[in-house]
């Protein structure tokens, strides 16, 4: 009679939490951040740079970052390949693949969003490519990023990256494009360029790294 009532009490206590924990994780659930973008628009620049990567460095555990770098560039079919002309010239469509290649070999933001960053924030951002993966992300070679940006795999991930931008809903027609949790409105998208900070926490909701935050 013991060891039952003793059992009950485990099985009740292990619901209990497990509600719990399942209410926690989706009251902290983190705010789901797409951006499409080219590397060097400078207006995808100045939100880069004052608004994704010192909140993503504040907030990382509160926020998904998915960086599709394609923005307003073109695909034409060239055979079994793409050819792809960007708003900024050769330099960003080069640079639009080199950070295609960096995001799909680091494979997760907290990976690859330091070496984007720095990037982005270098006067020249082709020239520091190299670098910035060396210093950030020292495990993955830079001939690595440069066979895939060469070959097939850099070609087909520009193409994934012209079908997602193409696919967007409503469609984009500047850029950055900013989607917060799949959607895209003028509102989310003045509050994600003027205030990220306070936009992905009142998004989030969950409270702890926000509230700690704000004393940084």
């Amino acid at each position: 009679m013991k060891l039952h009532v003793e059992l009950t009490i485990v099985l009740f206590l292990w619901a209990v939490m497990g509600r719990c924990i399942t209410a926690e994780t989706r009251l902290r659930s983190p705010v789901q951040l797409s951006l499409f973008y080219e590397t060097l628009c400078p207006d995808c620049r100045n939100f880069m740079n004052n608004e994704l990567c010192p909140t993503w460095f504040r907030l990382e555990e509160a926020m998904n970052i998915l960086l599709i770098p394609f923005g307003n560039a073109k695909e034409i079919q060239d055979g079994q390949n793409w050819q792809f002309h960007c708003q900024h010239g050769e330099g960003e469509c080069q640079g639009n693949i080199i950070q295609a290649c960096m995001i799909h070999y680091l494979k997760n933001a907290t990976s690859y969003m330091p070496v984007i960053c720095c990037m982005e924030s270098a006067s020249s951002p082709l020239t520091d490519a190299q670098s910035c993966l060396q210093v950030h992300a020292p495990t993955v070679l830079w001939d690595t990023i440069i066979s895939c940006v060469n070959g097939s795999k850099g070609n087909e991930l520009m193409h994934q990256n012209a079908q997602m931008t193409n696919e967007l809903e409503p469609p984009h027609n500047y850029v950055p494009w900013i989607l917060i949790n799949g959607e895209h409105s003028e509102e989310l998208q003045y509050h994600a360029e003027n205030d990220l900070f306070s936009l992905v926490c009142n998004t989030y909701i969950g409270g702890g790294i926000c509230d700690l935050s704000e004393d940084i």
